[in-house]
């Protein structure tokens, strides 16, 4: 047995077949993976890692499988589970797997990458040794409906309580502070699936609260989304001089990365450099979910048509390729809104059961924005042009 002291949960321990796990490459590298991206260029403490936050939700699936009664063998899967959710994520967590994404949809998330590592890694064999199968435990870890899935990737999971306030702690920012306790103790399984019994509404509307505030605050901080879009840029070159692969930076750490695109005579270490430096464009202009005309044409944009659009404000504005990034981001969070919430013997989705929480699936839009970002001394040219071509493509 060894205790891991932690920031935010106290001590965590762990024995010695869940520490052969910890002591593996793969779960290793998350160390070298900041939790937040880029998120530290605006809340400097913000440097915590995967690792943490795997600790973390271990921790709480722990405390939850025993609030839940689960026998031994059930909430050992659990808690391995979720030790390994994160194991997929490339440097910079997210930043890169959008980046990805942006490039070219049909790239695989960071969840195959999970899959992958959990059935065809050391971490397997290490799993097989002690009687797991690595499938049923990556079943767990990505979400397949059930409810030990639920525990760690579901409506309201250990993933997100974890994240929430772990983020809120380290970034500063007080709005991810929710009552875990107070939660755990409201959870239950009923017909198949982890559902808040009707006493812990207050606490799944707190937590949906605050994932609502967290997104402009911290997750979708517009200063972290020019960081975001110019990152994804400096990717997509990589990806087009095929000086890098998919594959290939999910299987790296953030100084791996930075190594390779310092070192390396292209504009996506130019790129790099800048963001290093704090050397970032600016807004050039906003435009609203309002403001257009056929929103879900906006919200379902393909990269290829995007890197159009950027180029047709690039060259409207009468400057070079890369002078000028167009970021469409995804909508919010409607997972949280479809929580179960058990009531006299019946179930519905948190937003029927909640105004607040139906009210603030709406609001979501309120901060919702394409965003186009250039230098400074372009702002001006830039947003004269940039307006007519998004809304009119």
């Amino acid at each position: 047995m060894k205790t891991i002291r932690d920031t935010i949960h106290g001590n965590i321990n762990l024995n010695d077949f869940e520490l052969s796990i910890l002591d593996t490459a793969e779960m290793q590298r998350l160390r070298g993976i900041k939790q937040l991206g880029f998120t530290y260029l605006v809340y400097p403490s913000a440097t915590h890692t995967r690792f943490e936050h795997s600790l973390g939700a271990f921790y709480l699936a722990d405390k939850l499988g025993r609030m839940l009664n689960l026998n031994e063998e059930k909430k050992e899967k659990v808690k391995i589970a979720a030790l390994l959710h994160d194991i997929g994520h490339g440097p910079f967590s997210h930043s890169t797997e959008d980046a990805l994404r942006s490039y070219n949809k049909s790239l695989p998330p960071h969840e195959e990458n999970t899959k992958r590592i959990i059935q065809k890694s050391a971490i397997s064999d290490t799993l097989k040794k002690e009687g797991f199968n690595p499938a049923e435990i990556t079943k767990i870890a990505v979400g397949k409906k059930s409810p030990l899935s639920d525990i760690v990737s579901g409506e309201i999971d250990v993933d997100r309580m974890d994240y929430l306030v772990r983020d809120s702690y380290y970034t500063g920012a007080a709005y991810g502070v929710i009552d875990l306790d107070r939660i755990l103790q409201t959870l239950g399984i009923y017909r198949n699936h982890l559902v808040i019994e009707e006493e812990g509404l207050s606490a799944a509307e707190a937590l949906v609260l605050a994932r609502y505030l967290m997104y402009p605050t911290v997750y979708q901080h517009h200063t972290s989304r020019i960081v975001n879009a110019m990152y994804s840029y400096a990717i997509s070159l990589c990806l087009d001089e095929k000086s890098i692969t998919a594959g290939e930076l999910y299987s790296m750490d953030e100084t791996a990365l930075l190594s390779k695109l310092r070192n390396a005579n292209t504009a996506p270490s130019e790129i790099m450099q800048r963001i290093e430096q704090r050397k970032l464009y600016k807004t050039a202009t906003m435009i609203y979910k309002e403001t257009f005309g056929n929103f879900k044409k906006v919200l379902s944009i393909k990269p290829k048509k995007l890197r159009q659009l950027q180029i047709e404000i690039t060259e409207a504005a009468d400057l070079k390729e890369g002078d000028v990034l167009v970021d469409v981001p995804k909508r919010f969070y409607t997972k949280e809104a479809t929580m179960p919430i058990r009531s006299d013997g019946t179930l519905k989705p948190l937003k029927d059961a909640s105004p607040l929480a139906k009210a603030l699936l709406e609001a979501q839009w309120n901060y919702w924005y394409v965003g186009v970002y250039c230098n400074k001394k372009n702002v001006k040219k830039v947003s004269r042009v940039a307006g007519d071509i998004l809304l009119g493509f």
